[in-house]
């Protein structure tokens, strides 16, 4: 994994869960640091998310061991989330409404999907 690509998946990863936080926030009112961290791993809203958040630790680890095959699988899983998001699954749905509100996550998907490519 080039250090561009896990910069800009971690990148992603900040600026929807930043996106997820507001439209809490909006509904229950603030969040602290320790709240967020809570509600990313605990509240169904924040769900789709980890949709995402899998192969990225999962291509993390991977390199980390040394194992190709295992971060080929998980990088077929990022193209599979990134490259052509299906609009009736969990992730899809929810980071095409994302692509459309959040013009930061629309240059970093940019920059994923080339690397993904």
């Amino acid at each position: 994994m080039t250090a561009d690509l896990r910069r800009s998946l971690l990148e992603l990863h900040r600026l929807l869960l930043d996106h997820q936080r507001r439209q809490v926030e909006r509904i229950s009112g603030r969040m602290s640091a320790a709240e967020l961290l809570q509600a990313a791993t605990e509240d169904l809203r924040f769900s789709w998310i980890t949709e995402l958040f899998g192969p990225i630790a999962a291509l993390d680890a991977a390199h980390h061991d040394g194992d190709e095959a295992a971060a080929e699988r998980a990088t077929e899983q990022l193209r599979a989330l990134l490259l052509e998001p299906d609009p009736e699954g969990g992730f899809g749905r929810r980071y095409l409404q994302v692509l459309q509100e959040e013009p930061a996550v629309v240059l970093v998907h940019r920059d994923v999907t080339a690397a993904l490519r």
